[in-house]
């Protein structure tokens, strides 16, 4: 048993992995990741199966805190997935997934530790990324959907939006992923050309940015409105947060040529830090197995004061 090594689970939309995170050198032990397809829309007994068997490839050769990151809607606390109607893991709505993993996995269900993943991510961030060293910062994940994470002193908190939640807050009469989400910018570059939302010759967003480096202008159009409506919703909450930076990660965030410039434009904060997230699919496995580690030092020093979170912006 190595006590610095926390397994680490991170479930996704699409995918399971897992890996042992090195809690002393803050990263991934080599030979250790894996990431297989996952079918989030399969049976509850076959999708927790998938994630067991993932898990027992890790062996023992760590200290058997299990670190879970995994997105919301959950209950974080008891460990029961509450996913409904949101098109992904929908079959194990209700199910106590600490008890399930626990049985699984040989393990005490108080050993397994559940995380937000968007949580997750800005904590790898801060523990082993581009976040090294900030006090207090917003970290937004750009793909499907808007993730966030809001980080005081390296412990998350609800930072300026609803249960930490970007994607719950409206801005100008809509919510945020209206106009910044995967589907939104396929939608807004299909009916700015006047093809079908859903036709197959709609490009992606990687395709849409290689067509606005291209020079095509309804591509770099689509791209800077929706990236600049992003900048525009973050400016007055990152302000009442009093962050020292944002840090954008996700799928797109790969096209930071593109990104940056009006995303920047839009928090209207001449010089205000605009940082690319460091790590990738690392990032959430980091992340989960630091705040285990967190939680873990609390447990051992009960004096300690917790974060308050901030007061949601209205």
């Amino acid at each position: 048993m190595n006590p610095n090594r926390v397994p680490t689970i991170e479930l996704g939309g699409t995918h399971v992995a897992v890996a042992v995170v090195d809690t002393t050198a803050r990263a991934i032990v080599d030979g250790t990741y894996l990431s297989s397809p996952l079918n989030s829309g399969g049976h509850a007994d076959a999708i927790l199966e998938h994630i067991a068997a993932a898990a027992r490839t890790l062996g023992s050769d760590h200290d058997g805190r299990w670190a879970v990151a995994v997105p919301g809607p959950f209950d974080f606390a008891a460990g029961i997935a509450r996913y409904s109607d949101v098109g992904k893991f929908d079959s194990l709505y209700g199910v106590d997934l600490r008890a399930r993993l626990a049985d699984d996995l040989d393990a005490d269900p108080n050993s397994l530790t559940f995380v937000n993943d968007a949580d997750a991510f800005a904590l790898g961030e801060y523990a082993a990324g581009a976040a090294r060293g900030l006090s207090r910062f917003c970290c937004v994940t750009l793909g499907t959907g808007v993730g966030s994470g809001w980080v005081v002193d390296g412990e998350r908190t609800d930072g300026a939006a609803p249960e930490g939640e970007l994607h719950l807050v409206e801005f100008e009469g809509q919510r945020i992923e209206a106009r910044m989400s995967r589907r939104a910018i396929r939608a807004a570059y299909a009916e700015r050309t006047r093809s079908a939302p859903n036709a197959p010759t709609v490009p992606d967003v990687k395709e849409i940015a290689e067509l606005a480096r291209g020079g095509d202008p309804i591509a770099r159009e689509v791209l800077d409105d929706a990236f600049s409506f992003l900048g525009r919703a973050l400016d007055g909450r990152l302000a009442q947060f009093g962050a020292d930076a944002l840090i954008v990660g996700g799928t797109i965030a790969r096209s930071w040529d593109l990104l940056e410039p009006p995303l920047s434009a839009g928090l209207a904060r001449a010089g205000f830090p605009v940082l690319r997230a460091e790590l990738d699919h690392e990032a959430p496995m980091i992340g989960a197995a630091f705040a285990v580690d967190a939680s873990t030092r609390r447990a051992a020093t009960p004096s300690r004061r917790l974060v308050s979170p901030s007061i949601v912006a209205e």
